[in-house]
């Protein structure tokens, strides 16, 4: 009932000489028996047996696409989704990355691939992992990193345009940003605080020693920067009253032009 694989094979006649226990027909299949029982688990209206580990979590949804059981698939996601299984924890993304891969997981490989920008992509952080990344994998994962760069620095700078209707305006008005304009010089757009302007201005020239500012740590990011400017009331005063949204509006960008980015499959 939940898989057409299994419908198929069963339907067919057995060899007179295959193997069989208690005069039932024995099908040989390559899963371990701990990840059977979780497959089996999941087809009957009692608690699951949630596999340990996320890795462990991928295998069981390699079987899932093998046995064509797309519901279960599906039920398997969205259970990792709500945390009801386990998800990738730290720098295992590289490992989770590198074995969907090579078992053609395509969300769950674009996922992870995501996952592995907030962090250094070295060989010490890849460590033994590295072991698990086939044919162009790791060539591919850089590619989708520097790509991934691009996007988010090109993001970044379009907070560095001060405008009436941009989210920078807010920070216009900082007295140590204030800029004496020369007789005869053109006015230019206010300036930044300098804490802010750094912070929208990374260029993540060392592409693989360092985490890229991504969605998921520009907030930790901001509060860092802008505890190194404490003795100025203005901009306190801006963070506390529209600081929250400001960052939320940050996160919405950075992940727009993260998600524009897609992880080439061959």
């Amino acid at each position: 009932m939940a898989s057409p694989f299994f419908k198929d094979l069963l339907s067919l006649p057995q060899p007179s000489d295959s193997e069989s226990v208690d005069g039932l027909p024995v099908v040989q299949v390559s899963e371990d028996a701990e990840l059977l029982t979780s497959l089996i688990s999941m087809l009957y209206p009692a608690h699951p047996v949630i596999p340990n580990s996320y890795e462990k979590v991928l295998y069981l949804l390699e079987a899932c696409q093998k046995f064509d059981m797309g519901q279960v698939q599906a039920s398997i996601c969205a259970e990792v989704n709500r945390g009801g299984f386990p998800a990738p924890m730290g720098t295992e993304v590289f490992r989770a990355y590198a074995i969907a891969r090579s078992k053609r997981l395509i969300p769950e490989t674009e996922n992870a691939a995501r996952l592995t920008l907030d962090y250094p992509m070295t060989f010490e952080t890849l460590g033994e992992g590295l072991r698990l990344f086939e044919d162009s994998a790791l060539h591919d994962l850089a590619c989708f990193r520097r790509r991934c760069r691009d996007g988010l620095v090109t993001c970044l700078k379009s907070f560095l345009e001060v405008n009436a209707q941009g989210p920078s305006s807010i920070w216009v008005g900082c007295p140590s940003a204030i800029r004496k304009v020369s007789p005869g010089e053109s006015p230019q757009a206010p300036p930044l605080p300098s804490w802010l302007y750094q912070l929208l201005s990374r260029t993540h020239d060392d592409l693989f020693t360092d985490s890229l500012t991504t969605s998921s740590n520009i907030r930790e990011e901001y509060l860092v920067a802008i505890q190194t400017h404490t003795d100025c009331h203005f901009c306190l005063r801006v963070h506390t009253t529209k600081g929250a949204t400001f960052c939320t509006d940050l996160e919405s960008k950075l992940a727009e032009a993260r998600d524009k980015v897609h992880i080439t499959l061959l």
